[in-house]
């Protein structure tokens, strides 16, 4: 859908190519056909969950407030830890799971998991959003890129479950805190810091680029290149070459 031109309500990359596991939303006002040209020779993988808006009323009477204004979410950026989430749970979906014992509950079970996930994210993102500018946000904010940058001047990678136990918060308060204060979800900022260091070590030092991988706390020098271009463009070769 992406390269034929139907751009997805939450999800527009930076730069680069389109991420593996892209996590896309589309909203139809109306009741007309949608259509998505496929190109001959691309190969295509994707699964879809379709909701009426029926599906929304009924969540809200069942839980009320719970759920309240969640259709708005399929339009906002959705957190990285709910897009992570409802990817994996979207894999779980098998035309042959469907179709055997059970298979009615279990696919309503998956479906109703994504949307407690996205519920879930929703009301972080709101409660991100009302304390934005607080000092406990920022503060938090703050204390989550101050963590960051030491981890990455000891060589370490830094996981966002790990964030949160050590500034004993919950995952979902932590991303929704730090993304209303920088506008930058946390995963980015750890690749954006991760890619500016390496850019660093690369035009200031000789350094092979094996080392540099180590110095990052990439486990092999492959996983670094592939980060790396997928944040320039360029392979870290390349990128020293051009600015040589």
């Amino acid at each position: 859908m992406p390269d034929a031109g139907i751009t997805p309500a939450n999800l527009k990359p930076l730069r680069g190519p389109w991420p593996n596991s892209a996590m896309c939303s589309f909203i139809q006002d109306n009741c007309g056909e949608e259509q998505s040209p496929l190109f001959a020779g691309q190969l295509y993988h994707s699964r879809s969950v379709l909701f009426l808006p029926g599906f929304f009323n009924e969540l809200e009477s069942r839980y009320p407030t719970e759920f309240a204004r969640l259709f708005e979410a399929f339009a906002e950026p959705w957190h990285e830890e709910a897009a992570s989430a409802i990817c994996r749970t979207l894999r779980r979906l098998s035309e042959e799971r469907a179709r055997a014992v059970g298979g009615q509950v279990y696919m309503q079970g998956i479906v109703e998991t994504m949307v407690a996930e996205l519920a879930c994210s929703h009301a972080a993102c709101e409660q991100a959003r009302q304390a934005a500018g607080t000092r406990a946000s920022t503060d938090l904010a703050e204390e989550v890129a101050a963590t960051v940058e030491r981890a990455l001047d000891a060589g370490k990678r830094m996981g966002v479950d790990e964030l949160a136990d050590r500034l004993y918060t919950s995952r979902s308060k932590l991303c929704a805190a730090f993304k209303a204060e920088t506008g930058e979800s946390i995963g980015a900022y750890v690749r954006r810091r991760r890619t500016e260091r390496a850019c660093d070590l690369l035009a200031g030092s000789s350094l092979p680029v094996g080392q540099i991988a180590e110095r990052l706390g990439y486990p092999q020098q492959a996983a670094f290149a592939q980060a790396f271009k997928q944040e320039t463009g360029l392979s870290p070769t390349a990128w020293r070459a051009e600015r040589s």
